[in-house]
């Protein structure tokens, strides 16, 4: 039982999963208003290529968190790490594993609060698919900063699209 004047364990938490969601609602408004100004500015592939550049850079460092699993090779826990660490326990992404093989694991994601944002917007398709490449980099910097291929299989907002599935491969040493 909750004291007067504080909310219950599940009402804190339900606050939290929405202020969380509201975050990556609004940081996806703001990649969309960035590119917007950046594209006005310098053109419209200028801006898809500094904020890809930028973003990635985010990604790389976030990817340093897989690193040791990746270095041994050890996929399953590169997908427990992704999975695990989901924001609101998996509530905005719905994360899980979609295959697993020898060197190679798919990641997917069902749920997106960034397409879902730019959708409310009233974007385009072209447009929400775009802004989603760009964000998209977050993971590619993840996981190039952790040492792993990745492929992205299927995404969102592409014709067909239902979900993101991301093939990560242990990278072959050359």
């Amino acid at each position: 039982m909750s004291t007067p004047g504080h909310e219950s364990c599940d009402a804190a938490l339900e606050k939290s999963r929405a202020e969380t969601r509201s975050a990556f609602e609004n940081r996806a408004l703001m990649y969309y208003h960035l590119f917007e100004e950046m594209a006005a500015e310098f053109g419209r592939d200028k801006a898809t290529q500094v904020m890809k550049r930028a973003i990635r850079r985010r990604g790389v460092e976030v990817g340093q968190k897989y690193r040791p699993a990746a270095e041994q090779g050890d996929l399953e826990a590169v997908a427990t790490i992704f999975c695990e660490g989901s924001p609101c326990a998996g509530a905005l992404f719905t994360p899980g594993v979609e295959e697993r093989a020898e060197g190679r694991i798919v990641l997917r994601m069902e749920t997106c609060p960034l397409v879902d944002a730019w959708k409310d917007a009233g974007l385009s398709a072209e447009e929400i698919d775009l802004l989603c490449e760009i964000a998209a980099e977050v993971d590619e910097g993840t996981f190039d900063g952790a040492g792993l291929d990745l492929t992205f299989l299927e995404r969102q907002p592409q014709p067909g699209g239902s979900r993101c599935l991301l093939e990560l491969k242990v990278r072959e040493t050359k």
